[in-house]
């Protein structure tokens, strides 16, 4: 956990992300509306792009995965039949 979702709750932080993505607003304004830094709204942004992009890979890795393993389940198969 940074230093900048420490100081705010997590729902705040949401918040926060979702104002700037949604409505393509100004980091600037954002910070603004919701009293904090320009600099915080940009780390809140970039840490929750970094996120997604992690969970985005893991669910690829998954699907390679499981699709290997249903291989390996249908090479089992014949094998033992």
């Amino acid at each position: 956990m940074s230093r900048v979702t420490k100081s705010m709750t997590p729902k705040l932080a949401q918040r926060i992300v979702e104002e700037v993505k949604r409505n393509d607003a100004l980091l600037s304004e954002v910070a603004k509306k919701f009293g904090v830094s320009t600099k915080t709204v940009y780390q809140l942004v970039r840490q929750s792009e970094q996120q997604g992009s992690r969970a985005s890979t893991l669910r690829t890795e998954i699907d390679k995965l499981t699709m290997q393993l249903n291989y390996l389940m249908r090479e089992l198969k014949l094998i033992q039949d």
